[in-house]
């Protein structure tokens, strides 16, 4: 069924429709519901949290990234393969019962529908078999992360002990994922795992993303991007998500949607304004600044955006085009 979830999730809305919602729709490439809906109890009618469906609506939401997510003590041994059986089964549970932003019912006005694309935020669950990730992509997985918080067995993490590059196993995992159609996410690599996909989009000519990071040189945290690594992911053709949480957009306590904007200043400096989109991680455990305390604020970081003097234009690329372009990006399989 996931087949169905991933078709539901890619087809929604024509692509023509984006500009029905709103001046400013917006596509995140991270919103962390599947580890909201499926592991801390989140009602599918979307009537609470971050993401809700009043909130998607008011915010110009048009379409996310949905991360599958498993988390390391999910079970002694870590993450299996049927514990990502188990979330797709709650995603579809989502997408398909009546009522649900994602459902095409008839009455629906055209474009109130959200689009959404599957990931992978860490592929632990599939270590094992790392040729396993191709039917996954099959089924409707478009971005994959190798890592989350840990080192694990295919990659190291920003945040883990030996941030190490990517493990052989991590290497064959990449490439069949490539080769399968969807693109690689560094956002929880570590510097030397970067390189290594970097390398690899070289070799294989095709763009890398960072769904969730900001600019390491305004907020040093290692989960951030150097200017260097900026650059080399913007030649390669991918996007990098701003990232909504404070400890990740500055480096003073409690920063406010200022802190946001200088963000967006640096990664619009560094990057250019084709290589940056949204990536918010809603959900995810974040401390977003009060401006932006959910998916509603959108339109207010688009008027903040307008009276800094960036474009109408500039804000539509940064808000859904630049997103859309690297998720419609089609590869054939090899």
């Amino acid at each position: 069924m996931l087949g169905c979830l991933g078709g539901a999730l890619g087809l929604l809305a024509p692509s023509g429709s984006l500009q029905a919602t709103e001046v400013f729709p917006v596509i995140d490439l991270h919103v962390d519901l599947p580890w909201q809906l499926h592991f801390k109890g989140r009602s599918l009618d979307l009537d609470r949290g971050m993401v809700t469906a009043r909130g998607l609506a008011a915010g110009r939401v048009a379409g996310l990234v949905l991360p599958m997510y498993i988390p390391d003590r999910v079970r002694p041994e870590g993450p299996a393969p049927q514990d990502l059986e188990a979330m797709a089964a709650t995603l579809e549970r989502l997408v398909w019962r009546p009522g649900s932003p994602f459902f095409p019912l008839p009455q629906a006005q055209q474009g109130s529908q959200l689009r959404g694309w599957l990931a992978f935020e860490g592929a632990q669950a599939l270590a094992a078999d790392p040729d396993a990730i191709s039917a996954w992509v099959k089924r409707g997985v478009r971005l994959v992360g190798l890592a989350h918080t840990s080192d694990n067995e295919l990659a190291g993490s920003s945040t883990g002990k030996r941030r190490r590059g990517l493990s052989d196993k991590g290497k064959k995992m990449a490439r069949a994922a490539i080769e399968a159609g969807a693109l690689l996410d560094v956002s929880h690599l570590s510097d030397a795992a970067f390189d290594d996909v970097a390398a690899l989009s070289r070799e294989l000519q095709v763009p890398f993303v960072a769904t969730h990071s900001n600019a390491r040189a305004v907020c040093k945290h290692p989960r951030n991007l150097t200017d260097a690594q900026l650059r080399t992911l913007a030649a390669s053709g991918g996007v990098v998500g701003l990232n909504l949480h404070g400890p990740y957009l500055s480096d003073t306590p409690d920063p406010g949607i200022e802190q946001v904007l200088l963000q967006v200043d640096h990664l619009l400096r560094v990057a250019g304004e084709d290589a940056l989109a949204i990536g918010s991680d809603f959900d995810g455990g974040i401390r977003p600044p009060a401006e932006l305390a959910d998916a509603s604020r959108f339109p207010a970081l688009a008027q903040a955006l307008l009276r800094r003097g960036h474009s109408p234009a500039r804000v539509r690329k940064v808000f859904a085009g630049n997103a859309l372009r690297v998720l419609e990006l089609r590869r054939d399989p090899r």
